[in-house]
């Protein structure tokens, strides 16, 4: 077993609360991390793993072509799209930061992590 992980993959995208913020859109920057239960260790094959650069390409889809008010909601809507592709992930970490969010605050970035398991 190992974790593969994909780091500051970033997406510009339109999803949030106010209305204005899902018509202008805004940047996210996105870390993954999986738990797998495959044998590339081992035997060099990439079908005992998963492919991070598919995995990436299915992040951004997601966060491309669906539009969600919370980046709770995104991250998880992720986390599960990545299960489902991958059957040897046994678990996945999905955050997403929104960096200088409009808010009232200042702030390097705001966000969420969801974890789902199998």
């Amino acid at each position: 077993m190992f974790n593969v992980f994909i780091e500051g993959l970033d997406i510009y995208a339109y999803h949030g609360v106010p209305a204005e913020e899902r018509a202008i859109g805004h940047r996210y920057h996105i870390d993954i991390e999986m738990q797998v239960d495959g044998e590339a260790d081992q035997t060099d094959e990439i079908s005992q793993t998963v492919d991070y650069g598919a995995a990436a390409l299915l992040t951004e889809q997601i966060i491309r072509n669906s539009q969600f008010k919370t980046v709770e909601r995104l991250a998880s809507v992720v986390a599960e799209n990545l299960l489902l592709a991958y059957i040897l992930v046994l678990e996945v970490k999905v955050s997403i930061r929104k960096p200088m969010p409009p808010a009232p605050i200042i702030a390097a970035s705001v966000g969420a992590t969801v974890v789902r398991r199998r």
